[in-house]
């Protein structure tokens, strides 16, 4: 099956050619071409790609071979491109800028076979074909879209290949303008949120998992039998796992989470992108995907308005700092609030127990008082508290630093160790309370607004 399209040929502009299904003999052509273009430089150190459309399965092309020879020492590239014309190359454009160079070589009919396009390694000419080729590899939902939108366009302009040249490149920078936009505050923002979201749902199941153990706790201590006991034992070890499997997703999400913001504040503090080992790491660390989520935004989540310095870093660190130390008070606030609503029901418990001379009673608030004592050590609720307390205290502390680290010009020293000292107080600070920061959200935007206009101007004085 064939459908009409403009000719990409050089001779001729008007001449029809058709775009056909997949072919799994195009990889075998490009493999043969590239050998022997390899035998003809036997001595010049390049790499030979199949890129274009013939190089991905599935997605119907022209039988044109698109080729990408990336050759190291650029001093070599005469020699490279005198040897192709040997082999029936032809050169048909040189852009000295790029620098690039692009040749054609003919089939019997002679009909372009081979598109040969030059340039340097990781040159931007030769690393958006290979992006564009991987995006489609791995994104079969790309691939039909491509596919249809070159379809529409040989019907459309079957004797315009300007046109059709033209409205294809827009499908394929906005791919790739999609791609450089994968790394962006923005994107990572959303995963941050996308993230730490996850892991606060998953925190909430916790919860309710740790309240269905201390049922099963409390139950047990009223059954009687061993049957019964058995089964209250297998509820509570399939309880455990499950809290244990909880656990582990939790913490992944609270990693990832932690790495995309260390990576905007690389990134929006001093507009220093990591390397691309790095970015891969991170991108491989997200476990949810932002398809369909609100996406972040830089300017709504930091008020800061400095251009990337140490300045800048330090007032995001500020910032940042000035809300978490908020949610983490107001955790242990809550935290506080049921820890004491815990105790005195103990208290109270204890103190009916010990008035009460029937004995069927004692042994019931014994019961429940042991239920109640396994709640707490199995949600560790003093434990918590005790950590949100802490957390606060010592990001409370880094907010502070900020105008020591300010009051000395920003320098690189003070403002590096304050965003270590800052990650290592939050990635060991525990997650805040689930819907504490929707509680919190519009107050605390208040108050920061205010704290920073009444800094603004105490400066400006």
């Amino acid at each position: 099956m064939s459908i009409p399209e403009s000719s990409c040929s050089f001779e001729s502009a008007t001449q029809v050619i058709s775009i056909f299904e997949h072919d799994l003999a195009w990889k075998e052509t490009f493999t043969r071409e590239a050998e022997a273009i390899r035998a003809i430089a036997t001595r010049e150190k390049f790499f030979i790609d199949h890129v274009g459309s013939t190089a991905v399965d599935g997605l119907p092309s022209k039988p044109i071979i698109d080729i990408l020879v990336s050759v190291h020492h650029w001093s070599t590239v005469e020699k490279i491109l005198e040897k192709l014309k040997k082999i029936g190359y032809r050169m048909k454009e040189y852009d000295k800028e790029a620098p690039r160079y692009f040749l054609t070589k003919c089939q019997p009919d002679n009909s372009d076979g081979f598109h040969l396009h030059i340039c340097r390694p990781n040159d931007r000419w030769g690393q958006d074909m290979l992006v564009f080729r991987d995006e489609l590899a791995a994104d079969q939902g790309l691939v039909k879209e491509y596919t249809e939108l070159k379809q529409n366009l040989a019907r459309a302009h079957c004797d315009d290949l300007d046109k059709y040249t033209h409205k294809k490149t827009f499908f394929i920078k906005s791919v790739l303008h999609k791609v450089e936009g994968s790394f962006s505050v923005d994107h990572l923002l959303t995963h941050q949120r996308s993230e730490l979201d996850e892991a606060q749902r998953i925190q909430i199941k916790m919860i309710f998992t740790q309240l269905a153990i201390a049922w099963v706790a409390a139950c047990s201590v009223y059954l009687i039998g061993n049957k019964y006991l058995l089964h209250a034992a297998g509820a509570g070890l399939l309880l455990m796992l499950l809290w244990v499997h909880f656990s582990q997703r939790q913490q992944r999400h609270r990693s990832a989470g932690d790495q995309a913001r260390r990576a905007v504040l690389l990134i929006s503090g001093l507009d220093k992108v990591p390397p691309a080992g790095q970015k891969l790491r991170i991108i491989d660390g997200f476990e949810i995907s932002t398809l369909g989520r609100p996406r972040a935004r830089e300017e709504d989540h930091f008020a800061s308005r400095e251009p990337p310095s140490y300045k800048r870093l330090s007032e995001l660190i500020e910032e940042s700092a000035y809300w978490t130390r908020d949610l983490q008070r107001f955790s242990a606030k809550i935290m506080t609030i049921i820890f004491t609503v815990l105790m005195l029901s103990i208290i109270c418990a204890c103190g009916v127990a010990i008035s009460s001379l029937i004995s069927e009673t004692l042994i019931d608030l014994s019961r429940a008082l042991i239920a109640a004592v396994v709640f707490l050590i199995s949600s560790d609720i003093l434990g918590l508290l005790l950590a949100y307390r802490n957390s606060a205290t010592t990001i409370d502390e880094i907010f502070k630093r900020v105008e020591s680290v300010a009051a000395r010009k920003y320098t690189e020293s003070d403002v590096l160790l304050l965003m270590v000292d800052y990650n290592a107080a939050i990635e060991k600070a525990p997650a805040a309370l689930p819907g504490v920061f929707q509680i919190r959200n519009k107050t605390l935007g208040q108050h920061w607004r205010a704290y920073i206009s009444t800094k603004h101007t105490n400066t400006e004085i």
